[in-house]
């Protein structure tokens, strides 16, 4: 091993020169021999290798001759050195990697036509290439197939004992849940300490098992790869934005497949800064909502309290009928709505130019408004920029990472394993700041515990040593000396003791870290929900954005503040102007020369700016009757907010609810109209990750039933409703977003962009900055112990993973409270004592669980089930500068029933 460091950019190895096949190759002094001849365009045979790891060299295929010694080498595992005089082919080497195809080949069952590897697997292609056609000394293993874990399986007679499975595993993704062990005669890979496999089930380790030893439980034997159709697009659960193949037969999805492989096993070491290729487990093994059977499949109206079904010419006739009505009596702020921001760029543009133009409203927002609208109004206000700055690569060459109020690993788990690569190659420091004891934490070089709901606190803490110790930029803090005296006098009046009272931090640690930050040449802030989905989010960004500043860490490569999203297209949703603030392109809609712009490009008057509602608004005017007609796009109101935010009511007293979605959704139950939605891999379009890449979605399948694509639904509902709307496809849209937005469909690749702190700085900053700093009351635990959070898990993404029926046979819904060991013992209670859990807000019985991730003090609950409805206990706070409802922490009583 010891390999990788010849990639971080710190690290200066020496060139050096050797003969490769008589050419002279200049390398890195101390990598790997493979490397080199692959570097070189030259491919040799190697079933353990891959590039994204550190070389293993079981398989003996990567055989070479060097001069100087008798008996061929393995490359993978030799070091290049100077004067190296290197030969990789002739008769002698093709004969010996035979010999090792036969060796392997000995005790490996030939059992190719039901192999679910068969036509796809390394052995087979190197018995072929080296004419291997007969086998004096075969023997079988007999070994008993391991079926334990819920979704592989590990047929040990295959395998190779490669070790890829496990070296992935450890080394990429540093789970280390696998191990070879001695059994039978036979070295097998199994789960660590051979129990059933219990780690992420992110997949990994059978996308780079060269043979058939691992399988995917819920394709195993329904295909041979030829039969497929296999179709790239991007991932549908989480903002990361990962590449994925749906490969389908008959129009099923049979299974989901990704870049990284055993067939991309060539690559440059450096290049996965980018990216891996791999995919966590909602992308492998989440695809079963696609052809789900409660997939809506025909147009539902209601009639005489039922839902009943329609065909669709009828449904759009009474539906546009009705919203004609109600615009014609009411006025068109009559009309509001919601979308998903799982819905492509094209369909989330039209989206609000069909509420713009065909309605006449401004009344409109999606689930963006759910937390990241808080970051994207910060840091537009403070840099400039409606986005994160930073890419993957920045993440994974920082040299100081600061994790604040994010349990990364289960809401974007490639995006973790950027932090990972991060440490584990560029020797980074990462320092965690969490409620939570957090997977990040585990391999954080500074993990830190803190108080629920103190994260605000932890960001003054931090400012303020920063200060004290004086490791400021001075050319940063230089160029804004008025505005460095203002925050100087707004954190000094805050109590350092008062400080570390609340968040449960020292002295030391504040300045421990400061100095690690503000020291470092490379350092990124990562934000995530417990800064941007809890109270104060926008002015925790904008402390943040002053952390950053102060340090010199704000414009300067490889470093920034940077967020993360939940669902896939947050971040497109924003930059097509789904919020009542923006318009296509991040423009302000009070701004008059872009209000100008779009309406001489749509030939329309636009509504007025004052006009203008976000979901907070828009339920609320719902229930005071001042919106009749709700249409929502994929969103599902009645599931995601609490009891205390009246959505029922609101949504009940509508005069037309109509809901546009893949399923019968909570909402879609109390529907006037229902339409039955495509999803993603049954149309064409773009997601734009946090990052700013946009990254295409095409489609894998036809639609279910009758559904439809949102674009051809909304097309559809614009003409009747006036409109001259001539969209034949997916292209025709994008077509309208290039004139509108030139340059946006920059595919594939981050657009750059630069932040700028001047006009923050300098207009007004001075006289606001203390607002933000001002000291908050300790929270008053005593009445109600114990903090009650709600949060995401690994396996699921809001509320569209539990349509998967693998992701829920993975992580069901235990419907328990999970509580620390420690707090379950000091209560008296044994695992599944049931619990009365009250808050401010009410009460119910729920049973618990222990979990050991769960910190002393706080109870935790998914916010992807609604059984017991423990969301409902929630108080929601809405942050006053960008309407962002937060609801997912509450103090509460826990007593045993």
């Amino acid at each position: 091993m010891g390999l990788k460091p010849a990639t971080n950019p710190d690290v200066e190895a020496t060139s050096i020169e050797l003969s490769i096949d008589g050419k002279t190759v200049t390398a890195k002094d101390g990598v790997s021999l493979y490397d080199v001849i692959s570097m070189t365009g030259k491919i040799i045979p190697a079933m353990c290798y891959h590039y994204t790891f550190d070389p293993f060299g079981s398989c003996g295929m990567c055989l070479v001759m060097q001069e100087g010694k008798k008996a061929p080498v393995r490359s993978c595992t030799a070091k290049a050195a100077a004067g190296m005089v290197i030969r990789t082919e002739g008769e002698d080497l093709f004969l010996a990697r035979k010999k090792a195809v036969e060796k392997h080949l000995s005790v490996h069952p030939l059992d190719c036509p039901v192999c679910d590897a068969d036509g796809h697997c390394e052995l087979q292609d190197m018995a072929f290439q080296h004419g291997v056609t007969n086998l004096a000394n075969a023997k079988q293993k007999f070994i008993p197939e391991d079926t334990r874990s819920p979704v592989l399986d590990f047929n040990m007679n295959r395998c190779i004992a490669c070790a890829e499975c496990i070296n992935v595993c450890k080394d990429v993704l540093m789970i280390d849940a696998l191990q070879f062990m001695k059994k039978g005669g036979f070295n097998q890979v199994v789960p660590k300490g051979d129990l059933p496999l219990n780690c992420e089930f992110c997949g990994d380790c059978l996308a780079v098992c060269p043979v058939g030893a691992i399988t995917n439980k819920f394709s195993k034997y329904l295909y041979k790869p030829w039969q497929m159709k296999k179709t790239t697009t991007t991932c549908n659960y989480c903002g990361d934005g990962c590449q994925m193949y749906l490969e389908t037969k008959d129009e099923e999805v049979v299974r989901v497949t990704s870049p990284l492989s055993w067939k991309n096993k060539w690559g440059d070491r450096s290049d996965t800064a980018k990216g891996h290729g791999g995919l966590c487990v909602r992308g492998r093994f989440g695809f079963e909502s696609l052809d789900s059977q409660s997939r809506l499949v025909h147009p539902l109206v209601r009639e005489s309290g039922r839902l009943v079904e329609k065909p669709w010419l009828e449904a759009m006739h009474g539906l546009v009928d009705r919203f004609a009505e109600i615009k014609s009596k009411y006025g068109p702020d009559a009309i509001a709505g919601l979308v998903t921001a799982r819905c492509t760029n094209e369909e989330l543009y039209l989206f609000q130019k069909l509420m713009r133009t065909a309605f006449g409203t401004n009344q409109l927002d999606s689930s963006a408004r759910y937390g990241h609208m808080n970051f994207v109004l910060a840091s537009k206000h403070a840099i400039g920029l409606g986005r994160t700055a930073n890419d993957w690569e920045d993440l994974t060459k920082a040299k100081a990472i600061i994790v604040i109020g994010s349990n990364i690993t289960e809401t974007n788990p490639l995006t973790a394993v950027r932090i990972k690569e991060a440490v584990r190659v560029y020797r980074a420091q990462v320092v965690t700041f969490d409620s939570a004891i957090t997977n990040m934490s585990k391999l954080a070089s500074h993990p830190f515990l803190i108080k629920p709901g103190t994260e605000g606190a932890v960001i003054d803490g931090l400012l303020k040593a920063t200060i004290e110790l004086d490791v400021v930029d001075e050319a940063a803090v230089g160029k804004h000396p008025q505005a460095f005296e203002a925050l100087k006098k707004a954190v000094a009046s805050l109590s350092m003791e008062q400080l570390t009272a609340q968040t449960g931090l020292s002295n030391e640690v504040f300045k421990e870290i400061a100095r690690l930050f503000a020291e470092s040449p490379r350092s990124i802030i990562l934000c995530a929900e417990g800064i941007v989905r809890r109270a104060n989010g926008y002015h925790n960004v904008l402390k943040l954005m002053d952390l950053a500043w102060i340090t010199g860490k704000i414009g300067q490569p490889g470093c920034g503040v940077s967020t993360v999203t939940e669902e896939p297209n947050e971040q497109g949703a924003v930059d097509m102007g789904t919020a009542s603030e923006f318009l296509p392109g991040q423009g302000r809609y009070g701004d008059p020369e872009v209000r100008d712009r779009f309406e001489k490009a749509w030939n329309t008057v636009l509504p007025p700016p004052s006009s203008g509602a976000h979901l907070v608004e828009i339920l609320k005017r719902c229930r005071t009757g001042q919106i009749k007609a709700l249409y929502i796009l994929g969103e599902n109101p009645l599931a995601t907010l609490p009891a205390s935010m009246e959505v029922r009511a609101g949504l009940e007293r509508l005069e037309l609810l109509v809901v546009q979605d893949p399923f019968l959704t909570d909402t879609a139950k109390l529907a006037h109209f229902v339409l039955p939605a495509c999803t993603y891999a049954e149309k064409d379009g773009t997601f734009t990750n946090f990052e700013g890449r946009v990254l295409r979605v095409r489609q894998a399948m036809d639609p279910r039933g009758e559904s439809l694509p949102d674009w051809h639904i909304m097309t559809a509902l614009a003409n009747a409703m006036g409109c001259q709307w001539d969209y034949q496809s997916a292209n025709d849209i994008q077509s309208e977003i290039m004139k509108m937005l030139p340059g946006y469909y920059n595919l594939g690749q981050p657009r750059k962009v630069t932040p700028t702190l001047d006009t923050y700085l300098s207009k007004g900053y001075a006289t606001t900055v203390g607002k933000r700093y001002q000291a908050t009351q300790e929270v008053n635990a005593l009445t109600r112990p114990f903090a009650l959070l709600m949060g995401q898990l690994l396996m699921h993404s809001g509320k569209l993973s539990v349509q998967a029926p693998g992701l829920i046979t993975i992580a069901p819904n235990t419907a328990r409270l999970r509580m620390n060991a420690q707090d379950l013992e000091s209560l008296g209670l044994q695992e599944g004592a049931k619990v009365r859990l009250t808050s401010d807000r009410g009460s119910l019985q729920i049973a618990v669980q222990m979990d050991q991730s769960v910190a002393p003090g706080t109870c935790f609950f998914p916010e992807h089930f609604n059984e017991p409805p423990v969301k409902d206990l929630m108080t929601v706070t809405v942050d006053p500068t960008t309407g962002v409802p937060s609801f997912k922490q509450m103090w509460v009583n826990v007593e045993s029933v």
